[in-house]
């Protein structure tokens, strides 16, 4: 059984994934560019996000993330007071369609809220991630983004965590 003491002190650089292997989107770029990237993510089995980044003084600044769930919710419909139910119609999922995919990417991509330096504490991720209500981080060294976090990493880690205990929950007969 593993103890407090026997557990690997894991840091996030242990966790990350490597910034340049990812791709990326500038934020003046149409939406319609991003959905064909994300397209071939999805066939090929990959990470469906694409990193929004820009070019300044020869030096690459991450600005945010494009994934699925950031297109889909910018089709929302809206409603002018809380308690108003959204009104629905027939041609109205084409018609977001057709508007969202000529945004910029950069006016409905995830922003940059926080950062994390790669020595950092799976902790101080598990509090990062959950005050600032995001589920990933860029994770930084000498002011570069050198990777990136998900809350899926370290979920990992609470499941190899549980893995022993859910092991003698299996072997356990009654």
């Amino acid at each position: 059984m593993m103890t407090i003491n026997t557990i690997p002190s894991k840091r996030i650089k242990d966790l990350m994934l490597d910034v340049n292997s990812l791709k990326r989107v500038s934020p003046q770029a149409e939406v319609i560019e991003a959905v064909k990237l994300l397209d071939e993510l999805r066939q090929s089995g990959r990470s469906q996000f694409l990193l929004v980044a820009d070019e300044a003084e020869n030096k690459e600044e991450i600005l945010g993330r494009l994934s699925i769930d950031d297109i889909l919710a910018q089709m929302e419909p809206s409603t002018m007071t809380m308690e108003e139910l959204p009104i629905f119609w027939q041609s109205q999922f084409w018609e977001e369609c057709e508007d969202i995919l000529q945004k910029p990417i950069g006016s409905i991509m995830s922003p940059v809220k926080h950062v994390i330096h790669q020595s950092a504490t799976l902790i101080e991720a598990v509090h990062l991630m959950n005050s600032g209500r995001v589920d990933w981080l860029p994770v930084v060294e000498r002011g570069n983004v050198v990777g990136i976090l998900f809350k899926e990493d370290l979920f990992n880690e609470v499941l190899a965590a549980a893995q022993p205990k859910i092991d003698d929950l299996s072997d356990d007969p009654s």
